[in-house]
């Protein structure tokens, strides 16, 4: 790391000059590209004259340390009375007298910064410093101008960074105390496991040389602490400022949170923060951001300072506990409070969506980029991204929700209805041409350029009517519309080749969506944001496909742990005579429920069988009961919240005296993340290879793959079955004397294209022809 470090004018001004409340209808919702695309048409209006995009920087010591303070003038000149004028430009919705004062006043401490600057720089006397504010809905600009002495900027600036003095020498001590309680740590849980000291060790050199590491590590590997441990260390010798810890589930957090008590054992100092999604964290019944409704909202900026001293000079570890005490001690939000302590964190435990979501993603932390790359990414479960990018990069819009909202609408907002009304017309043309083709469901390449337009049209409109109408009766019908248009006009803004836009006119409705079929490339360009990425998780077979789809590019590297526990402690059996293709699936049921009696009859204990879908396992179920009335089951619900998952899973005790059998969806709440250890869990069947359903975005990404690389049933079909298959697998073997069998219940899994995507680690697997031998087979383990 530098020994000079950089701060960002705005970030200073903001930490230590903001004042106010948390207001969502006061928050810009147009987007960087819209603002820079605006700058440059005012900077170009504005002459030859004008030197545009000025970086300004001032070296200054504080608490006996360098320091360059940064930013960029929009642009400087000097006009006809000879004056030398600083320009700062800002661009908003609202009118510029409908801003707030607090808004205007922190517009004017960044620009006297860069006027404080500049005189220095260039011994001026006094300097004209000028505020352009670009109204967005309606192209109005508001200019206003200010003199000011050297001396004033000078004795602002000396004030401003006196302020932020306290702070530094906070951090710097901090620093001290946790580079040395790092330097010393141990790894916590005395010996490594096998495979352990392998992967600690590829995650640092990882670092060192800042590479992409993509890593396959079996269940019970310990890959938490095998990658976090290391990191950790490489952040105690300043190779990094911070580790950004990413999983898609709540439960894998806590896992990281375990981690840390665990060092936290061992003397290690480290501040972290885990995230909890807004909704979740709110303090209200209902969430509602405005200072009026909420008194955690109003005045927010005012307390948030002595809130964040208090918060970080007591507590180290900021868990979802923590933060709330915090919270309503000092009467702050706990969710933005939250995202302001996390600047001053060495570890930020969160979703996936704060780095790699176009929405949501943390500005704060990757918008201003520096040219050091301070953070390092550990992606856990990492398969399951493939998924959540292609959520994240794509969006859709309904014509029926569309239309909904134009009849809940009182017929005197005449503009919104108007607006509302030429978007339906987009609709029904494309209708139209569907009906002509006579097709449900078309796709192109290219976005639907008309529908873009009137989509922006409407994000106009909506954006004036908001300020005006906060009581309204619709407002959250109308914010809902909203965010769903902002999402469509944001994702067409970066449509390009990887995407293509399908409509589908089913259900009495018209669906259109610009779908991410390739996310590579965004995920990539999100994990260049970093020093070094490590992603991870048990199933990451084959390891080309998951490092060429998430964004690994060629040059990152490649692990894979062989499995740590012992082979005979796993029963792994492909009963060959079942078959459960589509055709054959209702002849086949009656083997199916005879094979699983068969496998509970072997051993008393808990079980789980995965079922490609809910209308399968129902009918398995059934048939089941019928046969084994005497057996205790349990039925996974389509829709089950927390407290309904937690109790499924407390039925699966430790040493059972009968059996129970779990009966549940592959690639569903139970079949990854969970953590059955012992004999809470000894057999799990797996019913069919886990194809997802034939649909059409499935046979997009198919064709798409089928043209690049003419591997497209493989990357659609294949090879996302087989990791909900081998993450069902997983739940069974969790610690080094687990004991638990595992059954294949298709024929497919004996072909040679579904075994090629086999780990390394199921060389072991037998094949059975008939449910004799499979007995057997059983009989033998158990013994």
């Amino acid at each position: 790391m530098q020994n000079t470090q950089r701060i960002a004018v705005r970030r200073l001004v903001e930490f230590i000059l903001r004042r106010g409340s948390i207001d969502a209808r006061h928050t810009s919702e147009h987007t960087a590209l819209e603002g820079a695309k605006i700058h440059r048409k005012l900077q170009k209006k504005a002459g030859e004259n004008y030197q545009k995009e000025v970086k300004l920087a001032i070296n200054i010591e504080l608490n006996h340390q360098a320091y360059i303070i940064e930013g960029r003038a929009d642009g400087i000149f000097i006009d006809d009375k000879k004056r030398t004028v600083i320009d700062e430009i800002k661009t908003s919705e609202p009118a510029f007298s409908d801003l707030l004062e607090e808004q205007i006043d922190m517009y004017w401490y960044q620009v006297m910064c860069y006027g404080h600057i500049y005189c220095q720089q260039e011994d001026l006397e006094s300097i004209t410093l000028q505020l352009t504010y670009y109204q967005t809905t309606t192209d109005d600009i508001t200019r206003q101008e200010k003199e000011f002495s050297k001396e004033e900027l000078e004795e602002f600036f000396d004030a401003l960074t006196k302020k932020y003095e306290q702070w530094l020498i906070f951090k710097a001590n901090w620093r001290k105390i946790r580079n040395q309680s790092l330097q010393d740590l141990s790894f916590p849980y005395g010996d490594y496991r096998a495979g352990q000291r392998e992967l600690a060790v590829a995650v640092y050199k990882t670092i060192l040389s800042d590479q992409k590491l993509f890593v396959e590590a079996p269940t019970g590997t310990g890959k938490t602490i095998s990658t976090l441990f290391p990191t950790l260390k490489a952040i105690g010798e300043e190779q990094a400022e911070r580790v950004f810890y990413l999983t898609a589930k709540t439960i894998t957090r806590q896992v990281a949170e375990d981690a840390v008590e665990a060092m936290k054992q061992k003397d290690m100092k480290l501040k972290s923060v885990t995230l909890t999604a807004k909704d979740k964290i709110c303090f209200l019944s209902e969430r509602n951001c405005t200072p009026e409704a909420c008194p955690f909202a109003n005045g927010y900026y005012d307390r948030l300072n002595e809130g964040l001293w208090d918060l970080l000079n007591n507590e180290h570890q900021f868990t979802r506990e923590v933060i709330e005490f915090y919270a309503r001690k000092h009467t702050l939000c706990p969710f933005e409070l939250s995202l302001d302590v996390s600047l001053w964190c060495d570890l930020v435990i969160c979703d996936y969506n704060y780095l790699f979501d176009p929405v949501v993603y943390l500005r704060r932390f990757f918008e201003d980029q520096t040219e050091v790359k301070e953070n390092i990414f550990l992606v856990d479960e990492v398969h399951n991204l493939v998924n959540r990018s292609r959520e994240m990069y794509s969006a859709e819009l309904s014509k029926n929700k569309l239309s909904a909202l134009k009849q809940t609408l009182d017929k005197k907002q005449t503009k919104l209805v108007r607006a509302l009304s030429k978007i339906e017309k987009e609709f029904d043309k494309i209708k139209q041409i569907c009906e002509e083709e006579g097709k449900e469901f078309l796709h192109q390449h290219g976005p639907i350029d008309s529908l873009v337009k009137v989509a922006y049209s409407l994000v106009e409109k909506i954006k004036e009517w908001l300020p005006e109408n906060q009581d309204h009766i619709e407002l959250n019908q109308v914010l809902s519309v909203y965010f769903e248009l902002l999402n469509y006009t944001k994702i067409s803004e970066g449509y390009d080749d990887h995407y293509c836009t399908y409509v589908n006119c089913q259900n009495h409705d018209i669906i259109v969506k610009q779908f991410c079929i390739d996310p590579n490339y965004l995920l990539q360009q999100k994990l260049d944001k970093g020093k070094a990425s490590i992603l991870f998780s048990a199933s990451l077979t084959p390891l080309d496909y998951y490092q060429e789809i998430l964004g690994g590019g060629e040059d990152s590297l490649r692990y894979r742990i062989p499995s740590p526990f012992p082979k005979e402690n796993q029963l792994l059996v492909i009963e060959k005579y079942i078959q459960t293709t589509y055709k054959e699936r209702a002849d086949n049921h009656v083997k199916i429920v005879d094979s699983l009696t068969n496998m509970i009859q072997q051993k008393t204990g808990n079980y789980f069988v995965f079922f490609p879908s809910y209308s399968y396992m129902d009918s398995i179920y059934e048939l089941f009961k019928e046969k084994n009335p005497q057996v205790k089951t349990k039925i996974q619900a389509s829709m089950m919240n927390e407290a309904e998952r937690e109790a499924y899973l407390a039925d699966f005790e430790l040493d059972p005296t009968e059996t129970l059998v779990g009966f549940c969806v592959l690639g569903g709440i139970f079949s990854e993340g969970i953590d059955l250890k012992g004999s809470r869990l000894i057999g799990t069947a797996i019913v069919g290879v886990g194809l997802p359903q034939i649909n059409h975005e499935q046979e997009l990404i198919k064709g798409y793959y089928d043209q690049e690389k003419n591997q497209g049933f493989q990357f659609a079909y294949q090879i996302p079955g087989m990791n909900k298959v081998l993450q069902a697998a997983g739940r069974v073997i969790r610690d080094t004397d687990d004991k638990g069998v595992v059954l294949l219940l298709d024929q497919r899994f004996s072909t040679l294209p579904v075994q090629r995507l086999f780990p390394p680690h199921w060389n072991q697997v037998q094949t059975s022809f008939s449910h004799e031998r499979t007995k057997q087979l059983m009989h033998d383990f158990w013994q």
